[in-house]
C-alpha cells in the first residue's frame, strides 16, 4: 500500500495518455481497415501530388517564420506597457484572432483584403483600380498572420515572466541599451520556447485546410488535407481519402521528429511577474519603434475584426435570432459541445502536467516528461477530418453514430486543443513547482489540495487563458461537425456554412455575429472576471 501510493503521482499523466492515446488509436484502427499499399503508392507518384506536399510545406515553414518575426518585436514592445489596462484590453482584442472561428476569420479578412473590401475600395476612391492580391499565397499568409501571431505573443509573454525582477534592476543601473536588453535579458528567456512555438504554428498551417480551401484560389496553391477533404466529401472516395491521410500523417511525422531533436532543454528559475514600466531604459526612438509596432497591429488584427462587426450588425435583427428555431439551436449545440471540450482539455492537461512536474523536478526523468508531453501534442500531426473518419469508420457497424456524436465531437475537440492548453499552463506550472515543491514537501501539501488551494491562486491568470483559448477554439470548430453533424446536431459554424452555401447572407451573417460576441463573452469573463486576480 505504501508502494502504491508512493507513485500515485504516475496514475493521472497515464490515465491522461491512456484516454488521448485510445482515441487515437481507436482512428487509426478504421483508417489501416482500408489502407491500401498499392494505391499509396501511386499516389506519392502522381506529379500533382508532389506539388501539393511540397506546397504544404513551404506555405507552413514561411507561415511559422513570418509569425515569429511579428510576434517577437510586437511582444517586446506590449511587455513594456502592461501596467495600463487599454493596452491589457487591446491585447485581449489581438487574442481574439488566434480563438476566432476559422471560417470568421477568413470572412473578415475578405471583408478588409477582398476585392470588394475596405481596401479595394479605397484604392478605387483614389482613381486606382479594385485590388485582387487576396486569393492564392498572399491571402493564405495573410491569413496565417491574422491567426497565428497572438498566440506566438502570448507564449513569448508568459517566457518573458521568467526574467527576474534583479536582472531589471541590473539593466538600469548599468545603462543597458536596447539591444543590451535584447541580447542579454529578453533572448535568454524566450528562445527555448520560441522554437517550440513555431513548431505548433507550423503544424497548424500544416493542416489548415478552411483557410487554403477558400482563400487558396485553385489547384496550384492546395494542400494535402484540401485533396484529402475532395476525396473524401465530393468524390465518395474513402481508399484514396485515407491514403492522402496516411501521407500526411507520415509527413507529420517525420517533421515532428526532426523538431523534437532540435529541441533542448530549457532550466527553468524562480521569477517574479512584473507589471512595472522600465522607463529609465527607454527613450525617444523606442517610443517611435513601440508606436509603429502599435499600428502594425491595428492594421493585422482589429481592422478586420471592425470590418467583419461593421458588415454583420448591418444584417443583425432580433427578429431574425428569436424566431429562428434552427440558429436557437445552433447557439444550445455550441455551448454545450465547446464549454464541454473546454473544461476536459483542461483537466487532461493538469493530469498530464502533474506526473511531468515529478518527473522533472523530483527524479529528473527528463525523457520520459517530453514523451509523456508527446502524447499530448500527437493530434498534431493527425487532422481532425481524418481523425473523425477513422473513428466514424470503427464505429460505424457496432454503434449508431447519430446517438453517440456528441460524444465524439467533444473527445475530437478536447484533442484537438490540448497541446495548446499545454503550452499555455506547462511553462508556468513548472515555475511555481520550482518556486514552492520543497516547501509543499516540508509541510506535507500534495494532492488535490495542493492543486486547488495553493497552485490555482497562483496560476489563476494561466488557468483563465487556457480555458478561453480551449472553449473558443472548440466552439468554432467546423471539419468535425460537419462530419457528425446533423439537423438536430449543429453548432453555429456548420449554420453559417451551410447558409452561406444556401446564399442566405443575412441568416449567416446574424450567425456569425452571435458567434463573434460569444468569442468575446468567453474571453472576457475568462481573463477579467476569472483571471483578473493573477498577482
Amino acid at each position: 500500500l505504501l508502494q502504491i501510493k508512493k507513485y500515485q503521482w504516475l496514475l493521472p499523466g497515464l490515465i491522461a495518455s491512456v484516454i488521448v492515446l485510445s482515441l487515437i488509436l481507436l482512428s487509426l484502427a478504421g483508417i489501416f481497415e482500408y489502407t491500401n499499399l498499392r494505391l499509396i503508392q501511386q499516389i506519392i507518384w502522381d506529379d500533382y501530388i508532389q506539388r501539393i506536399i511540397s506546397f504544404t510545406i513551404y506555405q507552413s515553414l514561411l507561415s511559422a517564420l513570418l509569425s515569429i518575426i511579428i510576434a517577437l518585436p510586437l511582444a517586446l514592445s506590449v511587455r513594456k506597457y502592461l501596467q495600463y489596462r487599454m493596452l491589457r484590453i487591446i491585447l485581449s482584442l489581438a487574442w481574439l484572432s488566434f480563438v476566432l472561428p476559422v471560417i470568421i476569420g477568413v470572412f473578415a479578412i475578405i471583408k478588409l483584403h477582398g476585392v470588394s473590401g475596405w481596401f479595394s475600395d479605397i484604392s478605387v476612391h483614389f482613381g486606382y483600380g479594385k485590388l485582387n492580391y487576396i486569393y492564392g499565397m498572399n491571402g493564405i499568409l495573410l491569413a496565417h498572420i491574422f491567426f497565428n501571431v497572438p498566440f506566438a505573443i502570448r507564449i513569448i509573454l508568459f517566457s518573458l515572466n521568467s526574467v527576474p525582477a534583479e536582472l531589471w534592476r541590473i539593466a538600469i543601473q548599468n545603462n543597458f541599451n536596447r539591444w543590451n536588453i535584447f541580447t542579454q535579458i529578453e533572448w535568454p528567456a524566450i528562445r527555448y520556447n520560441l522554437f517550440v512555438t513555431a513548431a505548433v504554428i507550423f503544424s497548424l498551417c500544416f493542416t489548415s485546410f478552411v483557410v487554403v480551401l477558400i482563400l487558396g484560389g485553385g489547384p496550384k496553391y492546395s494542400i494535402i488535407e484540401v485533396a484529402l477533404y475532395y476525396a473524401l466529401k465530393i468524390e465518395f472516395n474513402i481508399d484514396r481519402a485515407v491514403s492522402l491521410g496516411i501521407i500526411q500523417i507520415f509527413i507529420a511525422s517525420c517533421i515532428v521528429l526532426i523538431i523534437l531533436s532540435f529541441t533542448k532543454s530549457s532550466k527553468i528559475e524562480p521569477y517574479t511577474k512584473l507589471k512595472m514600466h522600465n522607463s529609465n531604459l527607454e527613450n525617444k526612438k523606442a517610443l517611435v519603434f513601440d508606436s509603429l509596432m502599435l499600428i502594425i497591429s491595428i492594421l493585422i488584427f482589429f481592422l478586420p475584426i471592425l470590418a467583419l462587426v461593421i458588415s454583420c450588425l448591418s444584417a443583425f435583427s432580433y427578429v431574425t435570432v428569436f424566431e429562428n428555431p434552427a440558429l436557437l439551436n445552433s447557439i444550445y449545440w455550441t455551448l454545450l459541445l465547446g464549454l464541454s471540450s473546454g473544461i476536459i482539455s483542461l483537466v487532461i492537461s493538469i493530469m498530464f502536467l502533474i506526473t511531468i512536474r515529478k518527473l522533472i523536478i523530483s527524479y529528473r526523468i527528463r525523457w520520459l516528461a517530453n514523451l509523456l508531453e508527446l502524447s499530448g501534442n500527437l493530434i498534431l500531426i493527425l487532422p481532425p477530418v481524418l481523425l473523425g473518419t477513422g473513428i466514424f469508420l470503427s464505429l460505424r457497424n457496432t454503434y449508431n453514430i447519430q446517438e453517440i456524436a456528441p460524444y465524439i465531437i467533444i473527445g475530437i475537440n478536447t484533442l484537438t486543443v490540448i497541446p495548446f492548453t499545454l503550452r499555455i499552463i506547462g511553462p508556468e506550472y513548472l515555475r511555481v513547482s520550482y518556486m514552492y515543491d520543497k516547501l509543499f514537501h516540508a509541510y506535507n501539501i500534495s494532492g488535490v489540495i495542493r492543486l486547488l488551494k495553493y497552485e490555482l491562486p497562483l496560476l489563476r491568470g494561466s488557468f483563465a487563458t487556457a480555458f478561453a483559448v480551449a472553449v473558443t477554439l472548440s466552439m468554432g470548430d467546423l471539419g468535425v461537425i460537419s462530419l457528425f453533424g446533423s439537423t438536430e446536431i449543429r453548432t453555429l459554424p456548420l449554420y453559417i456554412y451551410q447558409s452561406l452555401g444556401s446564399y442566405r447572407m443575412d441568416y449567416a451573417s446574424v450567425g456569425i455575429f452571435i458567434l463573434l460576441m460569444l468569442v468575446i463573452s468567453i474571453i472576457f469573463i475568462s481573463e477579467y472576471l476569472l483571471g483578473e486576480r493573477d498577482d
